[in-house]
């Protein structure tokens, strides 16, 4: 055999054990290809000379077959680099490089299989990955399904034991050597995905590892903190908010909306990426999400409402901060829900009140009202009701954290056409657990549980699998993925704050920005041509704020301060957590939360703008002690510029509010909002 025919390296570092070694490599050379390959084994700096002996006897039995490379010992990622670089010196025809460890096996026709789903793939695949059949301690891992890059950033299930491509050994890709505690191949494959590449699985490839109760897997998972804030640091583009919402909204993988008008259910994250499905298919999938590995195909948030109401609720802009409010509702109970009111009115107005809330006291959510049009209950929960038996694997986790029963709402919308009143959705739900019972009996459910099996990638996609560990927020609001989303944040939405936050979303809207209205108030009106300029209108009512248990008020140097409680602090943080820029318009709610937003690296600004019944110079004290929290604070009138400096808010900050909302203060880009004084200071 020629190095020039040579397709695809098997890899093999060896250190220690060197009768495993020798086991590896029988099996390595066992492979049935109808291409050429080669297997290069590499030592690394192995103290043991029976390892040396063996590695070296391999390559004089199978001359051109097996390259032996001898090196210093630097750890297993270096010995993995020495054998690609050799690999892809030596072999100018080389596809792609399947690494095996020297205590692992792999079956006949395992680099076949590897090599054709490379080939039969588009050029972004970057690596394909088996299932892992464990031997020693035995089980098996599940790895099936689709690839999901939004899984992989924080669960690794693509074992060391995969197939890299050429193109992406090409792009750069290679192993860390400061990573010498194990988990080193999660970070090759995150390298791969922030190249732009996604990997592909294998079914039935033959790869076999040997599970020990000491290893250097085993030992990484003893001390796996600081290994996971490692790779969490180095892949800092992959592990921000907006990254990570990005690829929750491509999985569609957070709301299933499930229109009973129409019998159809709507996979989505954020409104106009949506994927629809028949109600039966939705169920299968809602079934087997808790068994198979099909991450992301199953939303684990449930919602319905009929789909006229959807439409219109889109057409109002205020479709997906009606979902965030059910959202956050359903973070603390079993289920919530909402009833419409429809109001003639000149104006478009929007009024939430809280119409019951319930501890939970028993295994079962509670019944919904018959005047509710919109439902919202967690997937686990539905399955939890309909099987108590705990046959599927998400099945009771939604008792663990819900503290309540129910949340119901009344919602009121006022408009100038008010239509036909939507249905209730009452029925809908309890049609769909009719069906659901008669789709399970139908898929001979009591078949699938029986099969013992490791369940790790097993179960529905829900925003806590990933939003709290990695950015310690309860989830994220799904429609501020867009780049240059700015929040305008209003406590309530006042006239004063109300006629602010528009002409600054003209401005904003003007130089490219994309506005949205986020109010932390119970209700809001406005001409509805007015709020056509916003890309969404949110209003998230906070019970620190507006509930019947307001805390009582913080004061610094004079100046009176909400409070809020943890949940709210964490409902206000995930509402923002993923716009570009978030403003305050005279939000105090916002300087409570402006430094952790700047931690995750959300730019922060405030517009001075005096609340009812309150001075001047109370908002410009409120917002000075949190200063530090903003990057730009932008007076609304020159008295308070003045008044700006005199409290000592630093002049760098101090910028007037101008049309890009970048600080400039060019003739060109003026504000509409700046007085006539101001105006002509700065164009002089």
């Amino acid at each position: 055999m020629a190095e020039a025919d040579v397709r695809a390296v098997i890899l093999v570092p060896a250190y220690g054990q060197p009768g495993l070694t020798i086991e590896a490599l029988r099996s390595a050379i066992a492979q049935e290809t109808d291409f050429a390959f080669a297997v290069v084994v590499v030592n690394d700096g192995c103290p043991s000379p029976e390892t040396h002996e063996a590695c070296l006897n391999f390559a004089a039995t199978y001359p051109g077959k097996v390259f032996y490379l001898k090196k210093a010992n630097g750890g297993l990622s270096a010995a993995r680099n020495s054998g690609l670089e050799f690999a892809l010196a030596a072999f100018p025809a080389l596809e792609a490089v399947y690494f095996l460890d020297c205590d692992n096996h792999i079956g006949p026709l395992l680099l076949q299989r590897m090599v054709n789903a490379l080939r039969s793939s588009d050029e972004t695949i970057g690596w394909a990955y088996p299932d892992v059949d464990k031997f020693g301690f035995a089980s098996f891992s599940d790895m099936s399904g689709p690839y999901s890059p939004l899984e992989h950033l924080f669960r690794s299930f693509c074992e060391a034991g995969s197939t890299v491509s050429r193109r992406m050994l090409d792009a750069g890709a290679r192993f860390d050597t400061a990573m010498r505690k194990g988990v080193e191949d999660w970070d090759f494959w995150l390298q791969g995905l922030g190249k732009g590449f996604r990997g592909v699985h294998v079914a039935d490839a033959g790869f076999r590892y040997r599970r020990r109760g000491e290893s250097m897997l085993v030992e990484a998972e003893r001390d796996f903190a600081p290994i996971l804030n490692y790779i969490r640091s180095k892949h800092a583009r992959l592990y921000n908010v907006k990254s990570v919402l990005r690829l929750e909204i491509e999985a569609r993988a957070r709301y299933a909306v499930h229109h009973p008008d129409t019998g159809l259910v709507r996979c989505m994250t954020a409104a106009g990426t949506s994927e629809l499905i028949a109600l039966d298919d939705y169920l299968v999938r809602l079934m087997r999400a808790a068994e198979q590995p099909d991450y992301g195909r199953c939303p684990g948030h449930l919602i319905l409402m009929d789909q006229a109401l959807y439409d219109t609720l889109a057409d109002w802009r205020l479709l997906s901060g009606v979902l965030w409010m059910l959202e956050c509702a359903v973070m603390q109970a079993a289920i919530a829900a909402c009833s419409i009111t429809l109001r003639p009115s000149p104006h478009r107005t929007m009024s939430w009140r809280a119409a019951s809330v319930s501890r939970l006291t028993t295994q079962h959510a509670a019944s919904p009202p018959e005047t509710a049009q919109i439902l919202a209950i967690e997937a686990a929960t539905l399955l939890a009701q309909q099987f108590p038996d705990g046959a599927f694997a998400t099945g009771s986790h939604w008792l663990a954290v819900k503290p309540l029963g129910r949340r119901f709402f009344d919602l009121e919308v006022g408009c100038t056409d008010t239509g036909t009143m939507p249905r209730s959705a009452a029925e809908g739900l309890a049609s769909l657990q009719r069906r659901l019972g008669e789709v399970s009996a139908r898929e001979n459910r009591s078949l699938w549980r029986t099969a013992e099996h490791d369940r790790y990638r097993a179960r529905t996609a829900v925003p806590r699998d990933l939003y709290p560990e990695l950015f310690n927020t309860s989830s994220a609001f799904p429609a501020a993925a867009l780049d240059r989303s700015v929040a305008l944040v209003v406590d309530e939405a006042t006239p004063a704050t109300f006629t602010a936050a528009i002409r600054l979303a003209e401005a904003l809207r003007a130089d490219g920005y994309v506005p949205h209205l986020v109010s932390f108030g119970a209700q809001f009106s406005g001409a509805a041509e007015a709020l056509d300029i916003f890309r969404e209108v949110v209003l998230l009512p906070l019970e620190s704020l507006c509930g019947p248990g307001t805390s009582t008020p913080q004061s610094y140097l004079g100046t009176s301060l909400p409070v809020l409680d943890g949940r709210d602090r964490q409902y206000a943080l995930a509402t923002l957590a993923a716009y570009s820029r978030v403003v305050s318009v005279g939000s105090c709610v916002l300087h409570l939360v402006a430094g952790a937003l700047r931690r995750l690296k959300v730019e922060t600004w405030a517009l001075l703008v005096p609340q009812e019944n309150q001075s001047a110079l109370d908002a410009i004290t409120a917002c000075s002690a949190f200063e530090q929290a903003y990057d730009a604070i932008l007076p609304d009138t020159e008295e308070m510029l003045h008044l700006c400096r005199a409290l000592g808010v630093p002049a760098r900050k101090l910028r007037l509010p101008d049309a890009t909302g970048t600080g400039d203060a060019a003739p060109s880009r003026l504000d509409p909002a700046m007085p006539e004084n101001q105006r002509e200071k700065v164009s002089a």
